[in-house]
């Protein structure tokens, strides 16, 4: 299994394979050897970036993602498929056309290649990091909202191929390049939010700057502190605000309760642990603040499907 945490790790996972990769007039591109495979990059691979990928895998891969920030993908495939999954059990799998992909709270996801298949598609990737550096002021329950109406199946949007068209046959380099696909990123971004309104069925909610801070900074608390984690009372006295909005507030940005978001934290943690350290099962369920060994298994299962034990087999093999 190959586990991608950033851009850089997917970077490497394809020299992992003897890809070279070399500078083009604006972007990467990775060409495999004694193949035609390769995987195209335009943009800036932390923010927002366009993906060309014909890539034909030699055996089957298994990726797990556990990137950090919060981001958003659409795919126009062509040939090929994929899974997608965070439980085998609601397994996704590609399908021709445009979809989207809404990673909007933590949790490890996996997507399963199979060796031997050429697979092409083209990607269009938006970090939360390309809102944040362009000052786009996304309504409190932007992302709960893109999970649950356009991340949710395939989507219909013109415009967006109109993009990723223009991008491709962009002939600009250097700076002139960034400065015009940061200008069509935006116009990306306006294209997304009128497809957020569209496809959904509840009204937009908007949260103060004071309110996400209080959010941000509860869940910096609840993440360095997983082992002897506060309570949802004492996490709201230190971000001053009471346990009915802090809670509405954590279900609206992340979709899922406190409770629930500590939980998807420590199983991101306990798969860190069970691929990178030798600890036994139960050193691990302490580590990350469970006082029973039985309660650890039942919350892993419940996530993921399958015991400690087996997962590690898999994420060491």
């Amino acid at each position: 299994m190959v586990t991608i945490r950033n851009i850089d790790e997917t970077l490497r996972f394809y020299g992992s394979f003897g890809a070279e990769q070399r500078d083009v007039g604006n972007g990467t591109c990775f060409t495999f050897p004694g193949k035609d495979s390769y995987v195209r990059f335009w943009g800036e691979l932390h923010g927002f970036c366009m993906a060309s990928v014909d890539f034909t895998p030699p055996e089957d891969v298994i990726f797990r993602s556990q990137i950090p920030q919060r981001y958003l993908g659409i795919g126009f495939h062509e040939e090929g498929h994929y899974t997608s999954y965070m439980r085998k059990a609601n397994a996704r799998y590609s399908a021709s056309g445009i979809s989207c992909f809404v990673f909007n709270s933590p949790a490890p996801h996996f997507l399963k290649l199979t060796g031997g298949q050429r697979l092409r598609f083209h990607g269009m990737y938006f970090q939360e990091q390309f809102f944040r550096e362009n000052s786009v002021h996304l309504y409190g329950s932007f992302w709960e909202d893109a999970k649950h109406s356009i991340g949710s199946g395939e989507i219909h949007s013109p415009e967006l191929t109109s993009i990723y068209q223009r991008i491709e046959r962009c002939p600009l380099t250097g700076e002139p390049f960034q400065i015009w696909m940061r200008g069509q990123g935006l116009a990306a971004v306006g294209f997304l939010l009128e497809l957020v309104h569209r496809y959904s069925t509840t009204q937009p909610v908007y949260l103060s700057e004071a309110e996400l801070a209080a959010v941000a900074e509860a869940k910096r608390l609840i993440r360095s502190n997983l082992r002897n984690m506060p309570s949802i009372l004492d996490l709201c006295k230190c971000v001053a605000m009471n346990k009915n909005k802090l809670q509405k507030a954590f279900q609206l940005t992340e979709g899922k309760s406190i409770g629930e978001y500590a939980r998807t934290l420590r199983m991101e943690q306990a798969l860190e642990l069970l691929e990178q350290s030798n600890m036994t099962v139960q050193e691990i369920a302490a580590a990350i603040g469970y006082h029973g060994v039985s309660n650890f298994y039942h919350a892993f299962q419940e996530k993921f499907g399958s015991t400690p034990q087996t997962v590690r087999d898999m994420l060491k093999k």
